[in-house]
């Protein structure tokens, strides 16, 4: 009699199946666990998020001092920071920040945030300022307010 017993394959097909479904159980438990953190994650930054809005009230160009003045609000149900800005001239020129990011802005508070204006912003070449936050962004593209 050449060949393996009965029993003897019943438990090896049985051992080879538990072995198997344990390294399945495995590999799927971890990637449903790394994939419900990723969407913990995502969720709690789009939940911090939907309360969040800045308004640029007011853009204010002072060639004398080749300094452009943007107001803004936080219009938002939470504190914001102000990560980024940018100021544009119609030729793509820009303005460099003379304030320094992040600018905290609490809830209903209101800052200055200042550009150099001396890349040739005038009232006839201003184009547009852009404000980001941590979850938004406003802009600006209509005429400085005192031109």
């Amino acid at each position: 009699m050449k060949g393996v017993s009965t029993l003897v394959a019943a438990v090896l097909l049985i051992a080879i199946t538990l072995v198997i479904t344990i390294i399945v159980s495995t590999t799927v438990s971890n990637l449903v666990k790394t994939e419900a953190s990723s969407v913990q994650t995502k969720v709690s930054a789009f939940v911090n998020c939907s309360g969040s809005d800045v308004d640029i009230q007011a853009v204010y160009l002072d060639p004398g001092s080749n300094v452009v003045r943007v107001t803004v609000r936080n219009s938002g149900q939470q504190r914001e920071n102000i990560v980024a800005g940018q100021m544009f001239n119609r030729t793509g020129g820009t303005g460099a920040a003379i304030t320094s990011f992040p600018v905290s802005l609490a809830r209903g508070g209101s800052t200055d945030v200042l550009f150099n204006a001396t890349a040739n912003v005038s009232c006839a070449s201003f184009s547009q300022v852009v404000l980001t936050t941590e979850c938004t962004f406003d802009f600006w593209d209509k005429a400085p307010k005192n031109c």
